[in-house]
């Protein structure tokens, strides 16, 4: 018996630019896109952390019908602080 897929988008944002998938993927199901969306997202994550201090990055998979069936965001908030005892 043939394996259904299912067609499913993957869009990223890391607050100054968006790429949004217009073509879409075939998964077996819905936690096969969440695992790859988590993989490409903590691979974004490596990248932009060092150049910023502050970053949010999301990552949302869509259905066909544009509806979001899973979203994912890592938060980096990062800032120096004064010694007390110089």
């Amino acid at each position: 018996m043939a394996e259904v897929m299912t067609k499913l988008y993957l869009d990223f944002d890391d607050g100054r630019s968006q790429l949004r998938d217009e073509d879409g993927i075939d998964y077996p199901d819905e936690k096969a896109a969440r695992t790859e969306v988590l993989k490409v997202l903590s691979e974004i994550a490596k990248d932009a952390v060092p150049k910023s201090d502050q970053q949010v990055l999301t990552a949302t998979v869509r259905n066909a019908s544009g509806d979001t069936v899973y979203s994912a965001k890592v938060t980096v908030s990062g800032g120096w602080h004064k010694p007390r005892h110089p």
